[in-house]
């Protein structure tokens, strides 16, 4: 059984994907894409979104900020 602390694990890992992409965020996110794209069965692929009551919901427009509604009108 190892007596090593999980987290220093992940740390470990994430320092040694880091040192082979050289530290450069474009060439981990390429790395990222051809992972998922070997391995699509294993994403998970959220349900399509759909329009309806809570989409008019997130258009209706805030109150002015510092006003309460009735102050506004």
């Amino acid at each position: 059984m190892k007596n090593e602390n999980p987290i220093e694990e992940v740390w470990r890992i994430r320092e040694q994907i880091g040192a082979e992409c050289g530290y450069d965020v474009g060439r981990l996110f390429k790395r990222l894409r051809a992972l998922e794209a070997r391995h699509k069965e294993r994403l998970v692929q959220p349900p399509p979104r759909r329009a309806g009551s809570e989409a008019a919901i997130l258009r209706e427009e805030p109150p002015p900020y510092g006003r309460k509604n009735d102050e506004a009108k």
